[in-house]
């Protein structure tokens, strides 16, 4: 019976032990700690060199690319370096010109050498009357006009004759021919040609000035620009005559795109298209016009 009270017992730590024991613990946590949070700070600046700031990656030319499965003893060679270039401070500088000086002639058109020139005499009935022979030619006027032919330019070089009659210090000067617009380089073939390329072969102005300028002539863009406006301007009277010729009409020809109508999100819209077409022929038959529609055209 005393056997067991006399059994040794497990001998249980003491505080001190279990202090130091979490001191200890503690130490190596701390250590572990500040070895993950270098090693953190290690990986995102290698991610930052790899992808860069915004994830975009960045290529770098490493010599050591080629030699990644190769011994260590393999030499490495150095890249060149650079040659070092003096780089001189800023300066504002004038444009460089695209043209010469000497390009630009007396009525401000601009043209190469490569641009075909058509020469046009101009003589006054003085020179080509009975009284030709009581004058004398003493110069020569000279105005340039752009024109224009199929699928080229050509400029016409107009040459005036300046003359005098005989007995008299008097200078004549020819008058220039007509043109259609007043001090103006273009000569009405260019208006047209001009037109009908955007209107009728939808050749934007842009498109134009480039082919302007590969056929060696230089010309601003505003200039296109204004010169379509100035002949659209002539043509006003012609459009106002064809409008009131058309209203003035019992008859009247309709032609339109066809569409398709009931579209998902678009079939109100539709809807009230087909009644303001509808509308408006009730309204046309109730004044006596008559709409001749183009067969297979009205998609109602």
């Amino acid at each position: 019976m005393n056997s067991t009270a006399s059994s040794p017992q497990t001998a249980l730590p003491s505080f001190s032990a279990l202090a130091e024991e979490n001191a200890l613990l503690r130490e190596q946590l701390d250590a572990q700690s500040d070895a993950i949070r270098q090693l953190k700070h290690q990986l995102d600046w290698f991610k930052k060199q790899l992808f860069g700031p915004k994830s975009e990656k960045q290529v770098f030319d490493l010599p050591q690319q080629g030699h990644l499965f190769s011994s260590d003893q393999a030499v490495v060679s150095a890249p060149p370096e650079d040659e070092k270039r003096v780089v001189q401070a800023y300066q504002r500088g004038s444009g460089k010109k695209q043209r010469d000086d000497d390009c630009l002639n007396d009525t401000g058109l601009r043209f190469n050498d490569d641009v075909p020139v058509e020469v046009i005499e101009t003589l006054p009935p003085e020179l080509t009357g009975p009284d030709a022979d009581q004058y004398d030619i003493i110069g020569t006027k000279t105005t340039y006009r752009l024109a224009q032919r199929a699928a080229s330019y050509v400029v016409l070089k107009l040459e005036r004759p300046v003359f005098r009659r005989k007995g008299d210090n008097k200078p004549i000067t020819t008058p220039a021919p007509f043109n259609v617009l007043d001090n103006s380089v273009a000569d009405v073939s260019l208006l047209a040609g001009l037109m009908v390329d955007k209107f009728q072969f939808h050749l934007p102005l842009y498109r134009q000035h480039q082919r302007l300028q590969q056929a060696g002539i230089t010309l601003s863009r505003s200039t296109l620009t204004n010169l379509v406006k100035r002949a659209i301007a002539l043509l006003r009277p012609i459009v106002d005559a064809q409008t009131q010729s058309v209203l003035r009409s019992r008859v009247l020809a309709m032609d339109e795109t066809p569409v398709k109508s009931g579209h998902q999100g678009r079939a109100t819209k539709r809807q009230d298209e087909i009644r303001l077409v509808l509308a408006a022929l009730r309204r046309c038959r109730r004044s006596g016009v008559h709409l001749l529609q183009q067969p297979r055209t009205c998609p109602y």
